[in-house]
């Protein structure tokens, strides 16, 4: 208890002090067979306190309604290995914010300034917080289609929780990307008090407006990969000394609007692999370039970049992770690292506890890091 108590301090602590808003790339590649691949990097202006989180299949999830009062309630099918965090304090469970399942799905939440809660029923059985969306979906899904189905259906009530560690006194700011091993993609938002489902024909998504915009957005950027070495202007004859004038276009900015742009090009348009190593290293390669050291760029005291700042802060690259989701392969690096760790869930069939650690401990684990949930 002690330890928890240390932890919620610690993350309100940082999030108050250094303004309220992550930013987030994530990234879904296929190889020439089909099989998919997800990566995501995390960034914030502070070490955040979060824990790599595996949790057993058979898990009992006690959701909560707005009131407080026993909402829906579900023991979940499939094991989950993602990173989570304690996000609303009265919830009954932690908060997976990144993860894959066995099946071969995986789960982001980015932030999403301006969310707003659904109004939801007096059923309580039927009623969901949305800080436990990650741990419904990994724990009861198989693709993306299904989760759509199932959100759409109306079966369930989705709320936002206010009370939370990221954002006090604010609907928890995130929406939702929910991919499978055959290249199944979709973003979940909650704005104007509504559920929003969207199929992602782009495949990445990063952060705020909605994503309907980023879509409407591409279509500033109607140029693709091949270079146009030669030109004429007069008489003068134009011509590049290298290659790479393609990208002349591509935003530069680490905005979300420009990073989105970015991620949509390198998803959509570098060489598909013909195997899983040779994807994983691909996609390890697209994620370097949205790969963010300290200073690169800084938010001035109570500037606006990544919330209202008290201090000078830079965001960096907390963590990145890249999925193997037809392998169950969770790759992770965090800001204090260049080399990856991996953990292989189809050896972690043996662990039938929730097992929680910190995300900088697995870095120091070496190349094969499952063997830290078999420790004591």
């Amino acid at each position: 208890m002690k330890n928890m108590i240390g932890f919620l301090t610690a993350i309100s602590l940082t999030f108050a002090s250094v303004g309220q808003a992550v930013a987030c790339t994530s990234i879904l590649i296929t190889d020439t067979e089909g099989r998919a691949y997800h990566g995501r990097t995390l960034e914030y202006s502070a070490l955040l306190p979060m824990d790599m989180t595996y949790l057993p299949a058979g898990m009992r999830v006690i959701s909560l309604t707005p009131s407080g009062n026993q909402g829906v309630t579900f023991d979940t099918k499939y094991p989950i290995l993602g990173m989570s965090a304690k996000v609303v304090t009265a919830s009954k469970q932690v908060t997976v914010a990144e993860g894959i399942n066995d099946q071969g799905l995986s789960f982001s939440a980015n932030w999403l300034n301006g969310t707003r809660s659904p109004a939801v029923g007096k059923d309580h059985s039927k009623v969901m917080s949305v800080s436990d969306l990650g741990i419904w979906i990994l724990g009861n899904f198989r693709n993306a289609q299904d989760v759509k189905e199932a959100i759409k259906s109306g079966k369930l009530e989705f709320w936002v929780p206010e009370k939370n560690t990221i954002a006090p006194d604010t609907p928890l700011p995130l929406h939702y990307s929910i991919n499978d091993k055959k290249g199944g993609s979709i973003v979940v938002e909650f704005l104007d008090g509504k559920t929003q489902v969207y199929d992602n024909p782009v495949g990445v998504m990063t952060n705020g407006p909605a994503f309907p915009w980023h879509l409407e957005n591409l279509n500033n950027y109607t140029f693709n990969n091949v270079n146009k070495n030669t030109g004429q202007l007069g008489k003068l004859k134009l011509q590049t000394q290298d290659s790479g004038i393609a990208l002349t276009s591509l935003p530069s900015a680490e905005t979300t609007q420009g990073r989105f742009v970015k991620a949509a090009f390198y998803a959509n348009y570098v060489r598909k692999a013909k195997e899983p190593n040779e994807a994983i290293t691909t996609l390890a390669h697209i994620m370097n370039n949205f790969d963010r050291p300290y200073d690169l760029t800084v938010d001035m005291a109570g500037g606006m970049g990544d919330g209202v700042t008290r201090n000078n802060s830079s965001e960096v690259t907390v963590w990145t992770t890249l999925q193997d989701l037809s392998r169950n392969l969770l790759y992770f690096r965090s800001i204090n690292a260049m080399n990856w760790s991996v953990i292989d869930m189809n050896k972690l069939k043996d662990v039938k506890q929730i097992k929680s650690i910190s995300t900088f401990d697995v870095d120091q684990a070496g190349a094969d890091a499952f063997k830290l949930f078999y420790a004591n």
